[in-house]
């Protein structure tokens, strides 16, 4: 789906009751990862819907993942698991001082 349009595009879903939702509706409507999504039920279907974002109130993680993205150019992209497992090591061997 390279543009936005009112057709409604096929999904599969996953065993988990997962879907993919296309690039481009996420782009237009600021759903990133982490987000919730308010699961409406109506008469003919079901309506996702972005919930507001809570400003201020994030995780020590969601602060710091990306943020130091300039030091990174040409290294491999870190996940935000990987920011999990180093903030949950530094805290372990701090706690052990």
């Amino acid at each position: 789906m390279s543009a936005i349009s009112k057709e409604a595009v096929k999904r599969k879903v996953f065993p988990k009751g997962q879907i993919v939702i296309p690039v481009a509706l996420r782009k237009k409507y600021s759903i990133e990862i982490g987000d919730h999504l308010g699961v409406i039920p109506q008469a003919d279907g079901i309506l996702l819907k972005p919930m507001p974002k809570k400003e201020g109130k994030q995780y020590l993680t969601d602060s710091l993942f990306g943020i130091f993205g300039k030091y990174t150019k040409g290294k491999p992209k870190l996940k935000k698991t990987d920011v999990n497992k180093a903030t949950k090591a530094g805290f372990v061997e701090a706690w052990k001082r």
